[in-house]
C-alpha cells in the first residue's frame, strides 16, 4: 500500500510540473517592426553623428535603401542568391553609395526546415562583401569582418554596421 501511494503522489508530482511548465510559443513578429526598430537606431546614430534630425523623415534614412524582399517588384543581384519559395517575410536595407558597406537583411524564413538554405544565401552575401571590400575601402572592410550573422527560430538577421551588436541587440529583444 506505501508504495501504490508513493507511486501516486510522484505521478502526481510529475503531472504537476508538466502541466505549470511553460508552453513554447511561436514568436510571430513582423519582419517589418523588426526593420523600424533597427532604423530607429541608425537614426540615432547618424544623429549622434552629425546628420540633422530634419534629414530624417517620414523613418527614411538618408543614403540608405529599403528593399522588400517579398515585393513582386524587388529585384538586383542580391535577390538572386536568395530562393524566394523559403521566405516568407524579408527586408534588405542597405547604403545606396558604394563608399559604405552597411548592409542589415532581417528574414523570416517560411518554417524551420528553410533557415539553412537562407543562412547559405546570407553566408554567400558575404562572400561578396569580402571580396569587394578587402579591395576598396579598408575602414569598410573592417565593418564586414565584424559582420553578425544570426538565426532565432524561423528569423535570421546579417548585419555589416558600425556597430552591429546594437542592431544584434534589438534583433534578439524583439523575438523574446
Amino acid at each position: 500500500m506505501k508504495k501504490f501511494f508513493s507511486l501516486a503522489i510522484i505521478v502526481l508530482t510529475v503531472f504537476t510540473f508538466v502541466g505549470c511548465g511553460q508552453q513554447v510559443q511561436e514568436v510571430n513578429v513582423p519582419v517589418k517592426d523588426i526593420v523600424e526598430d533597427i532604423k530607429t537606431q541608425i537614426a540615432e546614430d547618424m544623429k549622434a553623428g552629425g546628420v540633422k534630425e530634419e534629414s530624417i523623415k517620414d523613418g527614411k534614412l538618408p543614403g540608405y535603401m529599403e528593399t522588400d524582399l517579398t515585393a513582386e517588384e524587388a529585384q538586383g543581384p542580391m535577390l538572386e542568391l536568395f530562393n524566394m519559395e523559403d521566405i516568407e517575410e524579408g527586408i534588405i536595407l542597405q547604403q545606396m553609395r558604394n563608399i559604405r558597406s552597411d548592409l542589415i537583411i532581417v528574414v523570416k524564413a517560411k518554417d524551420e526546415s528553410k533557415v539553412d538554405s537562407i543562412k547559405s544565401s546570407l553566408e554567400k552575401i558575404k562572400e561578396g562583401q569580402d571580396n569587394v571590400w578587402s579591395q576598396y575601402l579598408p575602414d569598410q572592410y573592417e565593418k564586414v569582418k565584424n559582420n553578425i550573422t544570426l538565426a532565432n527560430g524561423k528569423y535570421l538577421v546579417y548585419i555589416t554596421y558600425d556597430s552591429p551588436e546594437k542592431l544584434e541587440e534589438i534583433f534578439v529583444n524583439a523575438l523574446k
